[in-house]
């Protein structure tokens, strides 16, 4: 499957889907700023997998507060 470039596109892509009804591999989004936006990837039990500009690839937890302030979305993309 391939996804558009931008993460304003890719959460257009795919199905929306309720913070409570998250699946392992559903891509979550995140408004951390005014002009910029941020997407991981869902691994179940509120972690997820995303690249850090500072320490590459790492698993954060959506309970971790700065996360749970910038949640903006979620998209399930069925293959």
């Amino acid at each position: 499957y391939t996804l558009p470039r931008t993460t304003d596109l890719q959460a257009k892509t795919g199905r929306q889907v309720v913070r409570k009804n998250l699946r392992i591999g559903d891509l979550i989004f995140f408004k951390t700023s005014f002009y910029s936006n941020h997407v991981g990837i869902y691994l179940g039990d509120s972690e997820f997998l995303h690249a850090s500009t500072s320490k590459g690839v790492i698993i954060s937890s959506l309970k971790e507060q700065y996360w749970k302030d910038c949640y903006w979305t979620a998209r399930r993309i069925d293959t």
